[in-house]
């Protein structure tokens, strides 16, 4: 619907006339102005009105009471300077906003407005809010300009084109002082500094939300590049920041389109614990090892020679199935990839509406104990910013699996199906290998790793959206069933060998002292059942996910270095 404002909350003075008969005696028809004044702010009143569709719409009810007889078109249009329509699904803004000649204040947030015809728009106006709306462009401001406008709040709107920002200039809001671009698209950090540092007043600025934030050099290159800021994002801009961001917008080469994220590892805790492996030296085989990692789903980088190592033979199976490939165990680097591009279509890509390219990544595996510290790290440089924030809303999967490894001795011919009777019987000579071989370690073949999952979660990750620069967390994935039976049995064990030995005990007093003291010790003995029991631990994984920034200009230096020596070593 057009904004249209209806006289209908500023006509309706509260009056009180005859419903029988018109008379001329207007005293007669009239209330008192004490009792109208009171009408207008008492809580009962039928004339109360509660909207917020301007700051001035008591003071106007009031003056229209007061001198009934100035209320016309003219007057209000003259009067108002504020009006605020919020929710109401407001899709046009047409010329009749012009006849509010003295408009300083505009809000019509929360609408369904696609686009800014600032011809339509009095040129009085000092704040124009259009906050959450559906404008997915700029063009509207390039034939009428707003001379007197300080502030522009154009948030949560799909804008976020390289054309957007020609409009961020001062040629199109020269008294501009705060402006606000938060959660919309942007993502091009150099073309919006190019943008911005046209605003000779810009005081205020907002753009978390965007993708650009993401960037090492946010928002260290916005306090280097103007000066005059005083407040970004909310936070105020101090000494100390401009000290510690000095000379980085002069800095030349640096990697602006490219995030940078470290994910890493510590303690998992709470993982039962396996059956003992069996030693290699025993005759009986196949001999089985059991070792846990931590996977994840994050989205693919730019490191090829790294895929191979993530790909385990389960996805690189899945992904061919779904190819129509055959698995090779020696591929190379290029088939690697290929494998890759096989994954991110296959199942372990998230087929949801809003689906990401991502691929799984593990840790490195470790044996068990009751505290594993993996200690792993593992960094990913994403170019696709847009994508990275998507990504980063909707959070990140996590799981600890369990790797079941299963060895066959290199010399013999057993395999893990059914032995047939020439296995069983063997040959002398080979009865003779295995004597020479029992003192000495045995050559191992390994079967493919069987992975099971022990329990997964999800991780919220939109602090590193509003700003954050890292999250610690210490995930709790449940209890294990494995852990409830094992600790059972335990207790069970525990339990049965101390009935024994107070069996033990009492034969022995009975013989010694007689029945009647043993009887008399055995009561002494607290129950079993009066034990407290162990509370169960819960399986937990530590991890911590960092998005590099920069928060000096000698850091940005050094890492800037790095990275150019990281890429020539690799395409060299």
């Amino acid at each position: 619907m057009a904004l249209v404002l209806t006289w209908h909350y500023i006509k309706a003075r509260p009056t009180r006339t005859d419903d029988t008969h018109e008379t001329s005696n207007k005293e007669a028809n009239t209330e008192e102005l004490g009792s109208l004044i009171d009408l207008l702010t008492c809580s009962r009143s039928p004339w109360k009105y509660e909207g917020s569709w301007s700051d001035q719409v008591a003071a106007l009810r009031e003056h229209c009471v007061r001198k009934s007889e100035c209320l016309s078109d003219d007057f209000v249009y003259t009067f108002l300077t504020s009006i605020r329509v919020v929710g109401q699904r407001v899709s046009l803004i047409d010329e009749g906003l012009l006849h509010f000649s003295k408009l300083e204040q505009l809000v019509l947030s929360v609408n369904c407005i696609s686009d800014i015809p600032l011809k339509h728009i009095p040129l009085t106006l000092q704040v124009l809010e259009l906050y959450a709306n559906e404008i997915c462009s700029l063009r509207g401001v390039r034939e009428h300009h707003l001379p007197c406008l300080q502030h522009l709040g154009l948030g949560r709107n799909p804008l976020g084109s390289t054309e957007d920002l020609q409009y961020i200039s001062s040629s199109f809001w020269p008294q501009l002082v705060s402006l606000d671009l938060s959660w919309c698209g942007f993502e091009r950090l150099g073309a919006m500094l190019e943008a911005v540092s046209t605003l000779p007043c810009l005081r205020t600025l907002v753009l978390e939300g965007n993708p650009l934030v993401l960037s090492p050099g946010y928002p260290g290159l916005m306090i280097d590049r103007l000066p005059r800021l005083l407040y970004l994002d909310g936070t105020r801009v101090g000494p100390q920041d401009r000290h510690r961001f000095k000379g980085l917008a002069t800095l030349k080469d640096l990697v602006l389109d490219e995030a940078v994220v470290n994910v890493s590892f510590g303690v998992i805790r709470g993982v039962p614990q396996p059956p003992v492996p069996q030693s290699s030296a025993s005759a009986d085989f196949p001999l089985v090892s059991y070792n846990y990692l931590v996977t994840y789903q994050f989205l693919t980088d730019q490191r090829q020679g790294s895929i191979l190592a993530q790909l385990d033979l389960k996805d690189q199976e899945t992904a061919n199935s779904s190819q129509g490939e055959e698995v090779h165990q020696g591929v190379d680097i290029t088939q690697a990839a290929v494998s890759a591009d096989a994954l991110l279509m296959s199942g372990t890509r998230d087929e949801s509406k809003d689906s990401l390219p991502v691929m799984k990544y593990s840790s490195i595996v470790h044996s068990w104990a009751e505290a594993m510290d993996l200690k792993h790290s593992d960094t990913h440089r994403i170019r696709d910013l847009s994508t990275l924030k998507n990504f980063l809303l909707q959070g990140l999967w996590l799981s600890v699996e369990e790797e079941k490894v299963t060895s066959w001795p290199a010399s013999s011919s057993e395999t893990p199906g059914a032995k047939s009777a020439t296995d069983k019987k063997g040959s002398a000579k080979e009865d003779k290998k295995k004597k020479k071989k029992k003192e000495s370690l045995l050559e191992l073949v390994q079967e493919p790793p069987v992975y099971q999952s022990l329990g997964s979660t999800h991780l919220d990750l939109r602090n590193l959206v509003l700003g954050q620069d890292s999250v610690h967390l210490l995930c709790d994935l449940g209890v294990l069933e494995a852990t409830c039976q094992t600790q059972q049995q335990q207790e069970q064990g525990k339990k049965g060998k101390e009935e024994k030995r107070k069996e033990e005990k009492k034969v022995k007093q009975g013989d010694a002292k007689g029945k009647g003291k043993a009887h008399k010790d055995g009561d002494a003995e607290p129950p079993a059942d009066d034990r407290t029991p162990t509370p169960v631990q819960p399986l937990t994984v530590e991890i911590s996910l960092v998005l590099e920034k920069w928060q000096s200009t000698a850091q940005a230096t050094s890492t800037t270095h790095g990275a150019q020596h990281y890429t020539t070593h690799h395409s060299a």
